[in-house]
């Protein structure tokens, strides 16, 4: 994985863009283009075999909004149960008619039209990194422990999927992941976002600077200065002399590895469209403030410039390190003064505005957008504290029955898909697993959700076990 950091482009394994000058560029002979040779051939090979869904291919903003949403609170309100399960906030009428949700969300109820709402998301892990891992790829983990870090044969991201079986064409990156470093309860890596098995070169670009920051510019993504074409044409030049006289130098461990890395940052920093696309200040002032200046609202502002620019995936994430300090939607204490005054107005005005600006520039459409955490909250108010007492002013972690929205892509706005029972303690009509959510992108995607991949040892691999298109999206009960 490459991020973009600061004043300095650094790789996963801390080697920053003065390092990858100094060294000559290592691997950067070979590409055109951002997506590497290896996800051309892959694709041109897969294209092929049966891969393709059917569907028109389209792009995907995921916003992952870490550490759960709370259904009763959002989506799903129930006003007539108990107060300790329907909480403190209120439902209001949406511009469709049958469907309320909350008060707090006055600019996504005059939008309801536009959005999908499937209430009835169900699985049973508890933990948040498992549990994301099982959201973000569809294939459930094997352990569902808070320590549940990156491992060599995890499942591929979906954004790692797209990048190898359905890769931009043009000179940006596939798969972009807006984000901080991203850390589960016990400091270890979060899965979920990787390329895993498929190998890294099919890993994220990830961004973790600020769009909201004035000083975030496309220079981040350009060469050092005093690095002008002929030095770096003299560099190519140098390494295929090194190439070429010790073949032995290509064997060596985590070369390859290198390389992977060096042809995708070098590509980023010579392609122009790839600048240009990351260039948020090219924006009207008036429209970064109808998103908001906060780093979220600009980070979907950015998603909807990369979409537009060729990129196929960009996942969003509101989070960070989990509980420390901020715990973003992970709500076990004050879960109703936190949504009104920090989380539901931002949210409320970004998305919205995500949504209006792809509608208005005409991208909607070709635009699949999701909203939504690892797991829901509980039904009951209380939150058990380490030694054995209850904190009234929390909802605990609840994967058994939660709501997430869909949008773009064609699918049919101002539905709830599901249903919940009267706590939404447990669904009573029309489960969606992870598994079926990720074979519901992919099917948005052209991709065949019955697809295989091969990992690093060539194994056959499906890309979602068991997992079915939400077909009534498109106003569908059968395939598209």
């Amino acid at each position: 994985m490459i991020s973009i950091k600061g004043n300095r482009a650094r790789l996963c394994d801390g080697i920053t863009r003065r390092d990858f000058v100094r060294v000559g560029g290592l691997g950067a002979l070979g590409l055109g283009l951002p997506q590497l040779l290896q996800a051309e051939a892959r694709a041109a090979e897969l294209a092929k075999k049966p891969g393709k869904s059917g569907k028109s291919p389209k792009n995907c903003i995921l916003f992952f909004l870490m550490g759960g949403q709370s259904q009763l609170d959002m989506w799903d309100m129930k006003p007539d149960a108990p107060e300790q399960i329907r909480g403190e906030f209120k439902p209001i009428s949406t511009n469709v008619p049958g469907i309320q949700i909350c008060e707090h969300l006055p600019l996504l109820a005059k939008r309801a039209d536009k959005f999908a709402i499937i209430r009835s998301m169900t699985h049973h892990v508890k933990n948040h990194a498992p549990a994301g891992y099982y959201a973000l790829t569809g294939n459930a983990p094997k352990r569902d422990v808070n320590n549940f870090g990156l491992n060599f044969d995890d499942y591929p991201a979906l954004g790692s999927v797209v990048s190898l079986m359905s890769p931009t064409r043009k000179p940006v990156p596939s798969y972009v992941q807006l984000s901080p470093s991203l850390v589960g309860d016990t400091g270890i890596p979060m899965p979920g976002f990787h390329a895993a098995i498929l190998g890294p070169q099919y890993d994220p670009l990830r961004v973790v600077t600020d769009p909201n920051d004035p000083q975030f510019q496309v220079e981040e993504l350009s060469l050092p200065s005093g690095v002008g074409d002929d030095r770096l044409t003299a560099r190519r030049s140098l390494l295929q002399i090194v190439e070429n006289e010790f073949p032995l130098l290509q064997e060596a461990p985590g070369i390859d590895k290198m390389s992977q890395f060096y042809q995708r940052a070098f590509n980023l920093v010579t392609s122009p469209e790839a600048r240009k696309a990351f260039d948020i200040g090219q924006e009207s002032p008036k429209l970064r403030e109808r998103y908001g200046r906060n780093l979220y609202a600009q980070q979907c502002l950015l998603a909807r410039r990369l979409v537009e620019s060729g990129v196929r995936l960009v996942t969003i994430v509101w989070g960070g390190a989990i509980n420390m300090p901020a715990d973003f939607w992970d709500t076990h204490q004050g879960n109703f003064s936190k949504q009104k005054d920090k989380l539901l107005p931002i949210f409320d005005q970004c998305y919205s505005a995500l949504l209006d600006d792809l509608e208005q520039r005409g991208i909607l459409d070709d635009t699949l957008v999701v909203a939504m955490g690892e797991f829901g909250r509980t039904p009951r108010v209380g939150q058990i504290t380490a030694n054995g007492g209850t904190d009234a002013t929390g909802r605990d972690h609840w994967p058994f029955c939660y709501s997430i929205t869909m949008a773009g892509a064609g699918i049919r706005g101002g539905q709830a898909i599901g249903k919940s029972d009267e706590t939404t303690y447990t669904y009573e009509e029309r489960p969606v697993t992870p598994e079926d959510f990720a074979a519901t992108v992919y099917h948005a995607m052209g991709i065949n959700p019955r697809a295989e991949v091969h990992d690093q040892l060539k194994r056959p691999i499906p890309i979602v076990r068991n997992g079915e298109p939400v077909y009534e999206l498109w106003g569908s009960t059968g395939k598209a």
